[in-house]
Order: C-alpha cells, then structure tokens, then sequence
C-alpha cells in the first residue's frame, strides 16, 4: 500500500462518506488507516483508491512502521503511535487491561496503563475492533477477515478460532452470555453463533437488509441489544434465539449502548447523536441533547455509576445522573478516542488514534469543573489541566 498523506479521521470519514462502505463504526475509528480498512468492505472496483472531495488518497497506518517485539514489554513513544480500537478490564478483581487494534496488535497492562506488554498472537492477523472476557481467565476478540482470536490465560496469549477472509465482512463486536454461548457480529449484517465455546461457529441471517452491525450489549437475563448502520436497533428476549426490530428515533448510525446503573439503556453514535430508555423496554427513546457534535464511538460505566462517552475530536462526556445529561470533559488533543475504560483511582484511561492516555476525572460534585493539580513530586504531571502522561 502506498502513502500519499496523512489526513485526520474526521476528514478522511466525512470525504467518504457517501460511500456505504464507510458507514458504520469501523470507518470512524480507522481514520488513520483508513483506506486500509475500507478496501476489505468495499467492491474490488472500489479498492484502488478513496475518492475524497478533492483527491484520491490511500492513507498509511500510524503504526505500519513501528518494530515491535514479538512479546514483552512496549515502550511509551511506541503505544503513542498505536492505533487502538478496544480494551476491556480482565475480570472485576484485577488490574489487567487488554487492548486491541491496527495489523492485529494486542497489548495489555497489569498497572492501570503504567507500563505495557505486547501479548502473544498468531502472525499477519488483519485490523482487530473488539475485545471481550466472559470471565477472569476466558478473552475473545474480532476484527477483519471474519477472524475470532480467543485466550485463555487473561490476555496474555491468543489462537485463531475462526476466520472467514473471503467472507469480506469485518467482524465489529463479540459477546458471549455464558460460558458456552457466544455471538460475533459485524459488517453487511454479519451474524455468528457459537454454543460449544467457540469450538465452532455457524452463521446465521436475522435482519432482512444487510445493515452493519455495529455492537452488541446484554441488558439482563436473556436480553439482548444490537445497534447499527441507519438507526438499526434489534432487540433479543429469549437469549438471541430471536430478534425483532425497535422502532428507531433516529436514522443515522448507532456505534454502541451501555446501560446505567439504574437500568435505563443509553444510545450514542454519529454527530454526537445520544438517546435514552428509562428502562430495557426501548419503548421511549429520548434525544439527550449535549455540548458536542462529534461522533461517540465508545462508552463505560465507572464504579460510582456514572456515564463516560469518547468518540471523534478528542470528544469526552461524563454523565453522573444515569444518562439524563452529559458533561464535557476538555481534553488537549483532537485525535479520535475509541473507547474509554476506568484507570487508577480517579482516572479514565483512553484508548484510540494515539494508543493510550489517561485523564483525571472532574470532581463528582461538580463534574464541569476541572481536577485540581496533582500533588507536588507526583511524575503524571497534567497537561491541560486534566490529561496526565
């Protein structure tokens, strides 16, 4: 692949984005890569080159020319030109972080993002888009070529399960609900299943058209949420045995839901568009209304309950009352945030065009101000107030 430049993420995605190709999760989170990622879900006549509004450009990887070890530990200049597109925690009782992202990288931490390790994988694996543990020792993740990677030792290893590359739908997001049960979903309505523990999986068609599927959340027992591409909302009562649409209060792309503490099911995608349930019924999504109209691309739920949103422009949102209002977090930096995920106390660890940051968390009593300065002699000295490096 050639490299004309180098473009932001909102730029390469807004150029592109009559294309159906871009529409969806994938597109947004890749702006770096951009070209890379299109090409496995476009036409092959669309494969040459990206038209943008003025140029025709393929865009180079951030992290195509970084020599990482094989294993071990990962230097800070290196995880700062990762590009990383998930990370979950390992378990409730551990510190373990594992993220995902660009040419099939899995690294993961054990200090809260202090230091990092590069993770054992099988070589040349494509783009990865989502990590998953169903347990403290039990991990799964996706990406490109249809591939599913599992691990059974925290994060810390990883083999190939499935793989489908001339399928040529990228897998977006992988939940299991128990230990047996899992499902995959991804581009053009990819849907796969698995009932022996990923040993095997089938796949299956549960939507008429083949809307990308963008994310998948358990809401409770047996039920289950789907959004994506044009306001798609799918919603399973009998633990994915069935789905059946949710009217949609909005036809642009859905990138994910989480749930609040108090059970109401809040929705976020492109333009900073955000909706919310009182409850898991969908019955009544209203539009919350917030400071910014960047894309949201990830969500987490800290243990105090409250609400943290990322998404493209540096966008951080913070909501302390269930998801009724959000709050802008201000951050230095204008490179697109996948996901966030709890850090060290008082922290959020960030996670996206520049590998990982970490901010420190407004005050909870009043969650538009800014943290006050660390103490003197504390080495994460802030930049912009709240960001610590």
């Amino acid at each position: 692949m050639t490299s004309a430049s180098t473009q932001s993420l909102a730029s390469i995605f807004f150029g592109i984005y009559a294309k159906r190709a871009a529409r969806n999760r994938l597109a947004l989170l890749i702006g770096a890569v951009g070209y890379l990622a299109m090409r496995s879900i476009m036409p092959a006549a669309a494969q040459v080159t990206t038209q943008t509004n003025t140029q025709k450009t393929a865009i180079e990887s951030p992290t195509s020319q970084l020599a990482l070890p094989i294993i071990g530990p990962l230097s800070k200049q290196t995880m700062s030109r990762m590009l990383l597109t998930d990370a979950a925690r390992v378990g409730n009782s551990t510190n373990r972080v594992v993220a995902v992202g660009d040419r099939g990288y899995i690294v993961y931490s054990d200090n809260n993002g202090e230091s990092w390790e590069r993770a054992q994988t099988p070589p040349n694996l494509p783009l990865l888009t989502a990590v998953f543990f169903n347990d403290a020792k039990t991990g799964w993740a996706v990406g490109h070529d249809s591939l599913i990677l599992h691990s059974v030792d925290e994060g810390k290893t990883w083999t190939q399960a499935f793989a489908a590359p001339t399928e040529q739908k990228p897998f977006m997001d992988i939940l299991f609900i128990d230990a047996i049960t899992g499902m995959a979903v991804g581009a053009y309505g990819a849907y796969y299943e698995t009932a022996d523990a990923g040993k095997t999986w089938a796949s299956r068609k549960i939507q008429q058209e083949d809307k990308h599927i963008n994310s998948m959340i358990k809401l409770g027992d047996n039920q289950l949420l789907i959004v994506g591409e044009a306001g798609t909302i799918l919603k399973s009562m009998d633990a994915g045995k069935t789905w059946a649409a949710v009217s949609s209060p909005y036809k642009g792309s859905f990138f994910g839901a989480i749930q609040a503490q108090d059970g109401a099911v809040i929705l976020y995608g492109l333009r900073g568009h955000i909706f919310r349930s009182a409850d898991a019924s969908l019955g009544a999504l209203t539009k919350i209304e917030n400071a910014s109209t960047a894309s949201i691309m990830g969500a987490t739920k800290l243990p105090d309950g409250a609400l943290v949103l990322t998404g493209l422009a540096g966008t951080v949102l913070i909501s302390r009352d269930d998801g009724r209002s959000f709050k802008l977090i201000p951050t230095p930096s204008t490179k697109a945030i996948a996901v966030p995920l709890m850090g060290a106390p008082n922290s959020i660890l960030l996670f996206g065009e520049t590998g990982v940051r970490e901010i420190l968390l407004p005050s909870a009593n009043d969650s538009s101000s800014m943290p006050s300065s660390p103490k003197a002699g504390d080495p994460k000295l802030p930049v912009a107030d709240n960001v610590k490096k």
